[in-house]
């Protein structure tokens, strides 16, 4: 049965592989208003959202502003400190969110099925129409995957929807 427009017709059925990453356990489907049925295969194995990185910058900035204040760095450890507490809100913020549009977003940046700019968009409709996310957080997810995503779109293999480095 397909999903009505803008929703995914389950619950994430999913397991653990590893510490931070899952894979589906069955087939999940998103229609997307745009775009069309989408359709994420029994097995995925996805890393989520990926804002496991504002938790490291966080813990390294943190630890960069306690030594600071022992060897007297002054104004750098005190904008490591700014660093670590902002990096922790923003990460605060979105742990937890869009788990099924995250994952979605990574099958979709594996296949090639749809350009960059697509893939981000339909996560950002996903986020926000599937998953319920408020239009402000998907805003910051989306934000994210624009600034940060293109090295995870290019390590996957060139397939009609891939552009090298430079094209787009």
């Amino acid at each position: 049965m397909l999903p009505p427009p803008g929703k995914f017709d389950t619950h994430p059925a999913v397991r653990f592989t590893s510490r931070w990453n899952v894979a589906t356990q069955e087939q999940m489907s998103y229609s997307d208003l745009v775009r069309g049925v989408l359709t994420v295969p029994t097995d995925f194995d996805s890393d989520l959202a990926s804002i496991r990185i504002l938790r490291e910058v966080c813990r390294w900035a943190a630890i960069g502003a306690l030594i600071g204040w022992v060897f007297a760095w002054g104004w750098l450890a005190a904008a490591l400190l700014v660093v670590a507490i902002v990096t922790l809100a923003l990460y605060g913020l979105l742990a937890g969110y869009g788990m099924r549009a995250a994952i979605l977003h990574d099958w979709l940046y594996t296949t090639g099925v749809l350009p960059r700019a697509d893939c981000d968009a339909v996560f950002y409709r996903a986020l926000t129409t599937g998953d319920g996310t408020a239009r402000w957080r998907a805003s910051i997810f989306w934000l994210g995957v624009r600034l940060g995503g293109s090295t995870s779109y290019t390590k996957t293999p060139a397939k009609a929807g891939f552009f090298t480095p430079g094209e787009k």
